[in-house]
């Protein structure tokens, strides 16, 4: 318990802005509907909006989770394998979760709808029941996470938060998630990745020297 505590303590810069949003997320939710939040959201796209995002989607992908790992060998083993597994079990608790909610994307949730809905231009819109939670804004939030564990300066867990929620936001600008989704796909990211940065802490042999050398470092020597 005190590693817990002495964990969120350290992500603070993270996870008190995060808090803050998901109780105005609660208070949106108490007030309005799944479908009146979706539709506002729908009616906030502009033009550089419909560059940028699909760019900005990118960042909770799979290929930037493996891209990251893979830099992250440059600067410590530590933090490589901290990412790494650490995405390895939000995305299993995540793809568990999909299956068992079976929850329809916003293009099948809406099929039939004679309201006028506006999509992205040239984006693929994915038409399943995997829609809860998100996959991308859970491999957002795990990369957010871990960077502001592994970062020396803590405020940049602001940046880092910022970047997620850009992400989140990106998966309801193109129709691919509600509101619903992003948010269960943070908070199974965060709740697990705490968790499992909290245990994989209090190994002993995580405390190997070694686990601090890099490829970069490797190279040098050599």
């Amino acid at each position: 318990m005190q590693t817990l505590i002495a964990n969120s303590r350290r992500l603070y810069p993270f996870l008190l802005p995060y808090l803050g949003i998901l109780i105005l997320i609660l208070a949106v939710k108490l007030s309005y509907s799944k479908e009146d939040i979706y539709f506002f959201i729908n009616g906030l796209h502009f033009p550089a909006g419909d560059v940028l995002f699909p760019y900005m989607t990118e960042l909770g992908s799979s290929v930037s989770a493996v891209v990251i790992c893979l830099l992250l060998l440059f600067f410590s083993y530590r933090s490589s394998f901290l990412m790494a597994s650490s995405l390895i079990l939000s995305t299993a608790v995540n793809v568990s979760l999909k299956n068992l909610f079976n929850a329809p994307r916003p293009s099948v949730y809406f099929a039939g709808h004679t309201r006028p809905i506006y999509y992205v231009p040239n984006v693929e819109l994915l038409s399943n029941n995997f829609s809860f939670p998100s996959g991308h804004t859970a491999c957002a939030f795990t990369i957010a996470m871990v960077l502001t564990y592994i970062t020396p300066n803590k405020k940049m867990g602001y940046i880092y938060l910022l970047f997620a929620l850009l992400v989140a936001y990106s998966r309801m600008y193109m129709s691919q998630h509600f509101l619903e989704d992003v948010t269960g796909g943070s908070v199974v990211a965060t709740v697990v990745t705490l968790l499992w940065l909290t245990w994989s802490g209090t190994w002993s042999s995580f405390k190997d020297p070694r686990w601090d050398g890099s490829l970069s470092r490797k190279k040098h020597a050599a």
